[in-house]
């Protein structure tokens, strides 16, 4: 299960200058500006209602129109690269507009105030708007074949039942093509506090289209027994067995390290931009390396690009579960705000969001990403010499991006981290609650547990956590020592040793350039893969490049044919290479919704576009399978999942040789 209504209307989605319970104190943070300072920055709320005022008087956006996602259109790489603090830069908007007439794209000049592009997008639906959601969830409450439905299971309380509009996946039916879809199963919410998912009114699902508000369709498989128990995840009902510990914290009592001047963060020897994108959640920019004095380029842009969720039930109320959560919900306008001491340390430095709603206005959502450091109670390096007794080490520090977009059941958490010897961390961690099948089985040692249990795993008596995968795509934009590189494949090549030594084999390293775009085929543990500048050189003479060190890498099982996969085809493989195009930055394609087509990544790539000695883009899924467990129930513990971009010859020596040791204080503790 996905959005949840109630979810919603409770994103904190507020009146900008609004208070919010629980807000980050405001010297801890930075709030929206009211002016962009830099060409990549987010839409502020004054040029929001620019370019919808624009649409307006040009004709384009009447009272009936929907903003389905505004953000800033950027400028181009090289005009971004070339900029400096102090130069005038252009301010853009790129707007998706659902109109009478159909789905539309805006390219918006607010200085000018004009629009310069206006096209038609034909045959593709838009992500999902929130105002649809909600009035969708209203929709099979007025239904007699839904409300015969629920009196077959003794509901008539539509009060306490909650439906749940959800996306329905590519269009399968020839007949409901052009049609807006959700479907929508519900829940029965009847004394749940906090765990809203755990008493699913199983084998019911109504389908409607937006378009008329119209229930197409109402599925009945059969009553299900509901779940005897109403789950809790509050502390009050945890059992209380734990008792408080003493406190463990992160603390700055000198204050800190990290310095945030709107968008740019500078820590350490790095510097980059950050912003919130309405679709792809936290965006980094301009991420570079200050090396002695020299602030070198190390990548242009990272983002997640699409996170596909399949689930494994053939039911028909569970078949369609296959997920876009960035192309048909969205992580930035799903962000949510962290709290201090709980989500991020208490140390840290919250960023605002600003997006449009449907309507074109202005909201705001405090603390929705935090940045912070931490010491990792690791050494960075160290090394004792036993033959003259000398000791050294170093202690690490690193410095954390994080944002939490909430999807429905599941809590993200999307982490960029950077440390002390020039690496970046990118982790994704999985929160919040398992998707739920009501069953007829309490136990294992019931009678239908074996046939109902094919699915999943049984997590609470007439409970069903179902199987699933999850695959979320990132796209790199590196810009090694500059954006000319190529994608170097560093094969570990088995060598026959001759006859008569005490060896028989051992391996080398042969390293060839990729010559086109498309997908990586080989195992990813049978070679090392970087991306390496096609100009600069170390002082020892090799190229400079870095390393992508693969973490998860598990990619689709699902039949190549099988339409849920079809406009899935990123997550064939776990890692691809592709020629920089600035408008290419979703691996599903721009309008993953309903769309049975493929798209995206391998649509693009099938081009073989060259890719050495040019500007390049590397695309990583992190993927990995869900098999439920019952401690997963009734909030799942966080489970985290990545990979490391990592400096391979890119400096000329250790980059981490001029950390400064533990304060002397520090050292004679020990």
């Amino acid at each position: 299960m996905r959005i949840h209504v109630l979810s919603l209307l409770a994103l904190g989605l507020c009146g900008l200058g609004a208070s919010l319970p629980g807000s980050v104190a405001a010297e801890e943070r930075v709030g929206p500006q009211t002016a962009a300072s830099h060409p990549l920055d987010a839409l502020t709320a004054d040029e929001i209602r620019a370019a919808v005022a624009v649409l307006r008087r040009e004709g384009r956006f009447d009272d009936a129109a929907r903003v389905v996602s505004l953000a800033v259109d950027e400028a181009s790489k090289a005009e971004v690269r070339a900029w400096r603090p102090g130069q005038s830069f252009a301010r853009r908007a790129f707007g998706v507009i659902l109109t009478k007439a159909g789905l539309h794209e805006a390219r918006i000049d607010l200085a000018e105030g004009r629009t310069i592009a206006w096209t038609a997008v034909a045959g593709r639906q838009a992500s999902l708007l929130v105002e649809e959601m909600i009035r969708a969830s209203d929709l099979p409450k007025q239904d007699p074949r839904w409300q015969a439905a629920m009196a077959k299971r003794g509901i008539t309380d539509y009060a306490k039942v909650v439906c749940l509009p959800l996306a329905v996946g590519p269009e399968v039916d020839a007949g409901q093509a052009g049609r807006r879809l959700l479907n929508i199963p519900c829940v029965d919410v009847d004394g749940a506090v906090n765990n809203l998912w755990g008493k699913p009114i199983e084998g019911v699902m109504a389908t409607v289209d937006m378009a008329t508000n119209r229930v197409l369709a109402v599925v009945d498989l059969g009553a299900v027994p509901p779940p005897p128990e109403t789950p809790s995840h509050a502390h009050a009902d945890a059992g209380g067995y734990r008792r408080q510990p003493k406190p463990v914290g992160i603390s700055a009592p000198e204050g800190g390290n990290v310095r945030v001047e709107g968008g740019q963060v500078h820590w350490d020897n790095w510097s980059f931009h950050v912003r919130v994108d309405p679709r792809r959640g936290t965006v980094l920019s301009l991420i570079r390396y200050d090396d002695h004095g020299t602030r070198r380029d190390i990548a242009y842009q990272l983002s997640a690009s699409e996170m596909y969720v399949p689930y494994m039930d053939p039911a028909p109320t569970w078949s369609f579960r296959a997920y876009m959560d960035i192309g048909e919900y969205g992580f930035g306008a799903l962000a949510t705000q962290l709290r201090p001491g709980q989500d991020c340390p208490d140390t840290a430095t919250y960023l605002d969001l600003v997006i449009a709603d449907g309507k074109g206005e202005p909201l705001g959502q405090r603390g929705v990403v935090c940045v912070f450091e931490r010491p990792t109670g690791d050494p960075v390096w160290r090394h004792d010499e036993l033959l003259n007794g000398s000791a050294e080490s170093r202690p690490n520090v690193e410095l954390v991006v994080r944002t939490a977009p909430v999807v429905g059941n599941y809590d993200y958490l999307v982490d960029y981290v950077f440390d002390r010897a020039g690496s970046i961390d990118v982790r994704l961690g999985a929160y919040g609650i398992d998707a739920v099948k009501g069953v007829a089985a309490a136990s294992l040692g019931d009678p239908s547990a074996a046939a109902e249990t094919a699915t999943g795993t049984l997590v609470a008596p007439r409970l069903l956590a179902v199987n699933h995968d999850h695959y979320m795509a990132f796209r790199l934009d590196m810009d090694v020592d500059g954006p000319e590189n190529r994608f170097v494949q560093d094969r570990f090549a088995v060598k026959r040793l001759p006859e008569g030594g005490p060896r028989r084999s051992l391996w080398q390293v042969e390293s060839t350039p990729v010559a086109t775009e498309g997908p990586v085929t080989i195992p990813l543990g049978a070679a090392q893969f970087r991306v390496e500048s096609t100009a600069r050189r170390n002082r020892l003479g090799a190229p400079t490049s870095y390393q992508i060190m693969p973490g998860h890498t598990a990619t689709s099982l699902l039949a190549k044919d099988d339409p849920i996969q079809r406009r899935a085809g990123f997550t064939d493989y776990a890692l691809w290479a592709s020629a920089y195009a600035p408008d290419e930055l979703y691996a599903s394609g721009n309008y993953p919704n309903q769309n049975p087509e493929v798209d995206g990544l391998p649509r693009w790539t099938a081009a073989k576009r060259p890719i050495r000695d040019r500007d390049l883009v590397l695309w990583y899924t992190v993927g990995f399978r869900h098999i439920p467990r019952a401690e997963d129930w009734p909030a799942m513990p966080g489970l985290w999942h990545g990979f490391r971009l990592r400096p391979f010859n890119f400096f000329d020596r250790s980059p981490a040789l001029d950390v400064p040791p533990a304060p002397a204080d520090r050292r004679a503790a020990q």
